[in-house]
């Protein structure tokens, strides 16, 4: 595919997207804002769900569904089914699995405004959705959020502090195929020319910047995983202090972000050839 198909491909695919906002709640941190949730894995029509919020208690997700948060014809036996699916994906995917069950509630908006919320020290998980929309957009969407607790279990109080480059580029990550749609990994979906620095806010940014920040801290993951592995990447995940570009890459990489920003940069180019 030449770059302009490929830019055109990628531009129709988000079009398509409604805004998303998901909101990570840390302990003393300001809420985290979250872009664009790739659409996927579409769940098919089932039995009727009833009127009243139905709670479903498993062994590690207890789930309840509000009344006009999914369509109709969507059972709490499917969203259930989707939902651990979800949960076995990105627990295999981050090798990190949960170390207790936690509270997943699937919230109607009554104006249609899809977003979602992780409170990580009190295991919830949640989602705003509606009739109207697919349900696999509420998945997809969790799948992040389920992320952002397997973080807390694995990495502890470090979650909480940690550099927002690496808390949303992980949960981005984690959450895989639920985000790509139909692209193979996150340095081909942010491709040769990404437009916003690394160390910049996402907050306060409209949608389409915020979508393109979280990309890019997805790929920037992707690329220091492959690159310099795994045990590397968990101490640089322990390092930060709240705030964009904090945790210590020089220490953990022996270079400093801004070098680190450029080797990833060449990676995006050479892998867009």
């Amino acid at each position: 595919m030449g770059l302009g198909s490929r830019w055109i491909t990628i531009a129709l695919f988000l079009i398509g997207l409604a805004a998303t906002i998901i909101v990570v709640r840390m302990q003393q941190s300001p809420p985290r804002l979250a872009p664009l949730v790739a659409e996927a894995n579409v769940v098919a029509a089932v039995p009727v769900l009833s009127g009243d919020a139905l709670p479903q208690n498993t062994d590690l997700l207890r789930i309840t569904v509000a009344p006009q948060a999914l369509p109709a014809s969507v059972s709490i036996e499917t969203i259930t089914a989707d939902l651990y699916a979800a949960l076995a994906y990105v627990s295999e995917r981050t090798a990190i699995n949960l170390t207790a069950p936690i509270a997943v509630r699937i919230n109607a908006s009554p104006d249609c405004a899809l977003h979602g919320v992780a409170y990580t020290d009190i295991r919830e998980v949640q989602v705003f959705t509606c009739s109207a929309l697919p349900p696999s957009r509420a998945v997809n969407i969790l799948a992040h959020e389920f992320v952002h607790q397997l973080a807390h279990d694995y990495y502890g109080a470090a979650h909480l502090r940690s550099d927002p480059i690496l808390l949303e580029g992980w949960a981005t990550w984690g959450a895989g195929r639920y985000w790509l749609g139909q692209m193979p990994d996150f340095r081909t979906f942010v491709g040769t020319r990404p437009s916003l620095p690394l160390v910049a806010s996402h907050l306060g940014r409209p949608a389409a910047e915020m979508n393109t920040l979280y990309y890019q801290w997805a790929s920037f993951v992707e690329y220091l995983i492959i690159t310099y592995g795994r045990a590397a990447f968990d101490d640089l995940y322990r390092s930060g202090a709240g705030t964009p570009g904090s945790a210590d890459y020089q220490g953990v990489y022996g270079i400093d972000l801004p070098a680190l920003e450029a080797q990833w940069r060449t990676w995006l180019n050479n892998g867009g050839s």
